[in-house]
């Protein structure tokens, strides 16, 4: 039987142990995130053949001597430096990160979250409001759809002339975001993981992108607020099952190409 170790503390990674082990699969957990001599001792007696590493980087990685050439990894965000390591070892990796089903499953679950963050601080209906959407990757279309499908107004500010274009074509009110675009006649969410907004040109902000936020250095509103990691915190356990079902499907597609490349050799 494959032996599955989960590392981290952040709690979407240890329910995802817990679903492992219902759904028949041999798993340990390691509520750290960063290497140290608990997670050592139990690579070295476990011996795991699949381990899923936390979200965020480890301060202090494992160190690629003490995994084995058949071990495969299922990283979240790493350093350049220690996935140089693992590939010259020979080490087996993937960012379920960057694994579409996931990306997509959790650009939903942080837009019906962005829903319960606007009820509980604002006290108001969606119905009827108008929101910008700034950005129209796949949280930003995330959000414009669930929106929408509570009859909010939409406009959505891009810089790209092809997202532009696509928001026009699913029927949404688009802008062109510039240093000089102003969105003071509704609620502003924010997608977009860069500082590029001056919050005099907006009224009441939503921050849904990765720190540091989307505010410009230096500057600060009463009525910004950002809002981390919400998947995991308003819904734990449907965030673990989308890292467990991505993760489970990428190991998947490595045993096939493994077995691929098996019959190629013989």
């Amino acid at each position: 039987m494959t032996k599955w170790l989960v590392v981290g503390s952040d709690q979407r990674l240890h329910l995802a142990a817990d679903l492992l082990n219902q759904q028949g699969y041999s798993c340990h957990y390691v509520a750290v995130d960063s290497f140290d001599e608990e997670l050592q001792q139990t690579l070295l007696a476990w011996q795991p053949d699949c381990i899923i590493l936390p979200l965020l980087a480890m301060a202090k990685p494992i160190p690629p001597t003490l995994l084995s050439e058949s071990t495969v990894l299922y990283t979240g965000q790493t350093a350049q430096q220690w996935i140089t390591q693992l590939d010259e070892l020979g080490i087996r990796h993937r960012n379920y990160l960057q694994n579409e089903q996931f990306i997509w499953k959790n650009a939903q679950l942080t837009a019906e979250a962005f829903v319960r963050v606007f009820y509980e601080q604002t006290k108001r209906t969606i119905a009827g409001k108008h929101f910008y959407v700034a950005g129209f990757g796949r949280v930003g279309k995330a959000v414009a759809l669930t929106l929408r499908g509570l009859q909010a107004n939409i406009t959505i500010a891009a810089r790209s002339d092809e997202q532009l274009a696509e928001a026009g074509i699913v029927g949404y009110d688009s802008v062109r975001l510039t240093e000089d675009t102003v969105f003071t006649d509704g609620y502003l969410v924010n997608t977009i993981p860069s500082q590029w907004l001056d919050p005099k040109h907006a009224g009441r902000i939503f921050d849904i992108a990765s720190a540091p936020g989307c505010l410009k250095p230096s500057t600060t509103s009463e009525y910004y607020t950002i809002h981390l990691k919400l998947p995991g915190i308003h819904f734990p356990v449907d965030a673990a099952t989308v890292v467990v079902d991505a993760v489970l499907r990428m190991d998947s597609e490595e045993r096939g190409a493994k077995c691929l490349k098996e019959n190629e050799s013989d």
